[in-house]
């Protein structure tokens, strides 16, 4: 119980400014909304690291994104650049797991094995899983930013906060090995 518990407020630090994001742009517009996603970020990235007691990586890196991403969307009145925030995550993401498995280091199994003890096989299937996923999601979002309204695309990444979700806990599920840690 205790590990669903850790799982659900970690969704829930990941996926908090996303979703502060996309009900603002409903009842606002873009560059309010952007506003609001780089505050909500910066005040989930220090609540990770709070609650982690270490350096979260993967979350300042993602603060470091929206801010920068943020930035010049505000500064040149631009929806694209945040859009684009999120194509360049998910590819970047994609290469540090695919980087981190050529050079056997499962970067996954380092980030989530106090939550999550599996085999090292089970992390290497889960890792696989998110390096597809996540070349999938940024394909897909560059060709909705540009192919589609601002108003779709906030549509589909709607949409894709709870594909994620929902890929993420079927993924662990299906990829879930329990057994002895290997090293």
């Amino acid at each position: 119980m205790a590990t669903f518990k850790r799982l659900m407020l970690g969704t829930f630090l990941e996926f908090g400014p996303i979703l502060i994001f996309l009900g603002s742009f409903q009842h606002f517009h873009i560059y309010k909304a952007t506003m609001l996603l780089m505050i909500g970020t910066i005040i989930s990235t220090v609540l990770t690291y709070r609650l982690q007691k270490r350096l979260p990586y993967l979350a300042l890196y993602l603060a470091f994104l929206t801010i920068a991403f943020g930035y010049l969307t505000l500064a040149h009145r631009e929806p694209k650049f945040i859009q684009m925030r999120d194509t360049l995550y998910d590819l970047t993401c994609a290469i540090t797991l695919l980087v981190g498995l050529m050079i056997n280091v499962p970067f996954l199994k380092h980030a989530f094995h106090q939550v999550i003890p599996m085999t090292l096989r089970a992390w290497h299937r889960l890792t696989y899983a998110w390096i597809a996923f996540f070349i999938t999601i940024a394909i897909l979002n560059e060709y909705v930013r540009r192919t589609y309204n601002l108003q779709d695309w906030f549509d589909f990444k709607s949409v894709m906060v709870l594909v994620t979700v929902v890929f993420g806990f079927t993924a662990l599920s299906l990829c879930y090995e329990k057994g002895v840690e290997e090293k």
